[in-house]
């Protein structure tokens, strides 16, 4: 091997810092690769292997047998919706009253509220029909939504909301 620039044979392998110099010229040739430092040896990973007995995975196990757990999956031909029990349980209120009803086919026909939650949803209709105070209270408990929180979203209310016409309700 020689020296492309200078064409001297005195080269000089620095080993410490990889590279090949040349004695006189002092140009830098070539880099050293020490490949002794590299473990070529593989390693197989088998994931399964004592899998259920890892704390993180059991935990894991839990936590997401609990999200199966409380939501439950309506499969309409239109969409696929996941409810959560108390979006069930203001579902199965709105069977109470007729008006209610009503009110919430409304809000989904329209588009009032979309993007809020069932429960919500159904709260909303209760308050629209006509339900106040006490058996506001009773329901807004019942579906375990903060009563501040909604009387925030009941200002949001359109007015023609608020006052409904007797006719759809009736």
């Amino acid at each position: 091997m020689q020296c492309p620039y200078c064409g001297s044979n005195d080269l000089i392998w620095d080993n410490i810092h990889g590279n090949i110099v040349c004695a006189s010229c002092g140009s830098v040739i070539d880099t050293l690769y020490d490949y002794s430092q590299i473990d070529t040896s593989e390693d197989i990973i088998d994931l399964n292997k004592n899998l259920s007995e890892r704390k993180e995975t059991r935990n894991f196990i839990k936590l997401t047998e609990t999200v199966s757990n409380k939501f439950r999956i309506i499969n309409n031909k239109k969409n696929m919706k996941f409810i959560t029990e108390d979006g069930e349980l203001a579902l199965s209120l709105l069977n109470m009253d007729k008006k209610v009803y009503k009110v919430y086919e409304y809000l989904e026909k329209n588009g009032i509220f979309c993007g809020r939650k069932i429960k919500i949803r159904v709260a909303l209709s209760f308050y629209i029909a006509g339900y106040r105070c006490k058996k506001m209270r009773n329901i807004l408990e019942k579906l375990h939504i903060n009563e501040k929180y909604f009387r925030k979203i009941t200002y949001k209310l359109p007015k023609e909301l608020k006052y409904m016409n007797k006719e759809l309700l009736d």
